[in-house]
């Protein structure tokens, strides 16, 4: 039984990056082994850690699109995770508002699941100038058609038009998952597919409304703080693990949005608001930093 464990250990072990092999091999294959064994003990804090530790980067590892750079790889993700959480809080429920405007958004952000940046270029162009009519119209608006909302300020449309911008870049690049293989239409994927997984992030947000419970109350504020100070934690994690830039990448993007928001609203700012936001900013900043540091090292 050892003998067909040890096999299969291997073959896992092999998953993992070489360097965590040559140092952590033979002791990761003897600690899983030990665990197997009928009344085994369980394995201390020390052997723990590093087989959690080789689990996470061969995770990490796996989650990285093939076939193109890590600056293209991060600004789709950033571009999607705005794009998602956008729309999840667009109010849509109880009532079914803003109907072509939510049929919009499903189709943009099919087009960055599918990696459709042909498509989702031109319609998150369109979302981010249709927003913004009456900043650029100076706030005289004519309600030809009911399409969407419309914001007099820059911290609602800044996520539009940062999609809008990374879709762009994305949408002219020569090179891309759909063109290698030159069987690509104009409309075909540019970018590699992500999870569609992505795609029940606004549902989700939406069923939320059902609830009634507004939004700007203290739970959902300490909630979304909370679940923002972990994923940026796991994303400092993933660039040291990996070596690898893309995550802080995504996170910077996500991160614009807010700053503008910051920016707009200084004076009304609380010293808790400006805590949260010093946070966010440290973590970014320090993934920037280490990815730099790695691709230096390179």
């Amino acid at each position: 039984m050892s003998h067909v464990l040890e096999k299969r250990y291997r073959r896992l072990l092999r998953a993992y990056p070489e360097d965590y092999r040559a140092e952590h091999g033979e002791e990761l294959i003897g600690t899983l082994l030990e665990a197997a064994r009928p009344g085994a003990r369980r394995p201390s804090l020390r052997e723990t850690l590093p087989l959690l530790a080789g689990g996470f980067t061969v995770r990490v590892r796996a989650t990285r699109a093939a076939g193109v750079p890590g600056w293209a790889d991060g600004l789709h993700l950033g571009a999607l995770v705005v794009a998602v959480l956008t729309f999840a809080q667009l109010p849509v429920l109880p009532y079914f508002n803003h109907k072509v405007w939510t049929a919009l958004g499903v189709v943009l952000m099919v087009a960055l699941v599918r990696g459709w940046m042909r498509v989702a270029a031109p319609v998150a162009a369109f979302a981010a100038v249709w927003t913004s009519r009456p900043i650029v119209g100076g706030g005289f608006y004519v309600p030809v058609l009911d399409l969407g909302p419309l914001y007099g300020d820059l911290a609602p449309v800044a996520p539009y038009w940062v999609v809008a911008a990374a879709s762009a870049v994305l949408a002219v690049r020569r090179t891309g998952a759909g063109r290698t293989s030159g069987q690509a239409r104009w409309w075909g994927a540019t970018m590699p597919a992500r999870s569609p997984w992505w795609l029940l992030v606004p549902p989700a947000g939406w069923a939320l409304q059902l609830t009634q419970v507004p939004m700007w109350e203290p739970v959902w504020g300490v909630s979304r703080a909370g679940v923002e100070v972990v994923a940026l934690l796991l994303v400092l994690a993933a660039t040291l693990a990996v070596r690898d830039g893309r995550w802080a990448l995504a996170a910077a993007v996500y991160l614009v949005p807010g700053l503008v928001y910051l920016a707009e609203n200084l004076l009304m700012t609380s010293a808790r608001g400006f805590l949260y936001w010093s946070v966010l900013t440290v973590l970014v900043v320090a993934s920037l930093v280490a990815a730099r540091r790695v691709r230096a090292r390179a």
